[in-house]
């Protein structure tokens, strides 16, 4: 294949073979010219555990190198991905026409389970987000709802196709984009930063996100009757807790107040945000009025504007870019509107590249700990 474009072609060889390897490359790099050396490898090769096993080693915690087993103690609070699970299967159950599609994370998307129940109509498209995305909107071209599902970071390389084969015709393509907000040690390259500011711009685009398990199942009914493109963002890991009013069924462009009362003081909190603001709010001395955004594009006007009548000072929690993201989104509404007497504070990411580390450590050094929220908004 490679010959027949006009690039030289060496292979397949034996990649753990060091010698051979060795011998190759220099025989490549002395062609002066593009060339394709094919090398074959086992992944986990040396250690009988990790071989056959590659997806499960993708990426490791540490772990006991006798047994395999992991150190690192289950947790019992279920993940966002696992209540994302449950939800898709009960709706596959329902709706024969819900199909799905993962680029090369079918277990960490958490659609290993629905690939295995329903192979005709859930798929692994390989590291190819590009057709993940045109597949996923042939289908729905055809009439079938496709819950398109990626990580948050990898969908930016979906982007051409997000905008020409989804949503300039009008597709009702889901998107659940998992790991949305900071990933901990999945690395730099992997925060989920950008998902907002950049769909946020897309005609026909629709962007919401739940709060906790119940409003997850909420969202996804919501979503499984949508007839245009949507996007549903969730974290890696669980969702913060909030002990809050219990969550109501998702209406489109609807938020939910939380909490109500007389002072001057409104958090805003969008998807995990929420629980970010009501922990915030719990260390404060001062009562705080909560909504519940749920919808930044379209926003809830008629609520927006109520509550810029009676609360002059607004914070918004959101695990997302502040550039383009939930706080920009509200200025632009704010501005539209000549509301002027309302002051803005978004707790959202600034214009920089997120560093690598465990997950708290690096909301402390972005300074978005509770904490440390509480005693900037004193």
């Amino acid at each position: 294949m490679f010959e027949e474009m006009g690039i030289e072609y060496i292979g397949p060889i034996d990649g753990h073979n060091l010698k051979s390897l060795t011998e190759t490359l220099e025989l490549a790099k002395g062609m002066g010219k593009p060339v394709i050396v094919h090398c074959q490898t086992i992944k986990g090769k040396g250690y009988q555990i990790a071989e056959g096993q590659e997806e499960k080693w993708h990426g490791v915690s540490p772990f006991d190198r006798e047994s395999g087993r992991a150190f690192k103690k289950s947790s019992v609070t279920k993940s966002a991905t696992q209540i994302y699970t449950e939800s898709l299967i009960h709706l596959a159950k329902e709706n024969e026409k819900i199909v799905g599609a993962t680029a090369a994370m079918p277990s960490g998307t958490g659609l290993s389970p629905l690939m295995e129940l329903y192979p005709d109509r859930f798929w692994d498209v390989a590291i190819a987000e590009q057709h993940a995305v045109t597949s996923m909107s042939a289908l729905a071209k055809e009439g079938f709802k496709p819950f398109c599902t990626l990580y948050s970071t990898f969908l930016q390389r979906g982007y051409d196709q997000v905008i020409h084969d989804t949503c300039l015709m009008d597709l009702p393509v889901v998107f659940a984009l998992d790991r949305a907000g900071i990933v901990g040690e999945d690395g730099e390259t992997h925060q989920g930063v950008f998902d907002i500011s950049f769909l946020r711009a897309i005609p026909n685009m629709t962007l919401f996100a739940p709060r906790d398990e119940k409003s997850f199942h909420q969202a996804m009914a919501f979503a499984a009757t949508y007839n245009h493109p949507c996007s549903l963002r969730y974290p890696r890991g669980s969702f913060r807790e909030t002990d809050l009013v219990a969550s109501t069924p998702f209406e489109l462009a609807k938020s939910q107040l939380l909490r109500s009362n007389d002072s001057d003081i409104l958090f805003i909190g969008y998807g995990n945000g929420v629980g970010r603001a009501y922990e915030t709010a719990e260390l404060l001395e001062k009562e705080v009025s909560i909504v519940d955004l749920r919808f930044v594009k379209p926003l809830d006007t008629q609520m927006l504007v109520e509550m810029a009548k009676k609360h002059k000072k607004w914070y918004v929690f959101s695990d997302s870019a502040k550039m383009g993201g939930v706080g920009s989104a509200l200025l632009e509404f704010l501005a539209q509107k000549g509301i002027l007497d309302v002051h803005l504070t978004s707790f959202e990411y600034d214009d920089n590249f997120i560093t690598h580390g465990n997950t708290k450590l690096v909301e402390e050094s972005l300074g978005l700990l509770p904490e440390q929220l509480a005693k900037r908004i004193v």
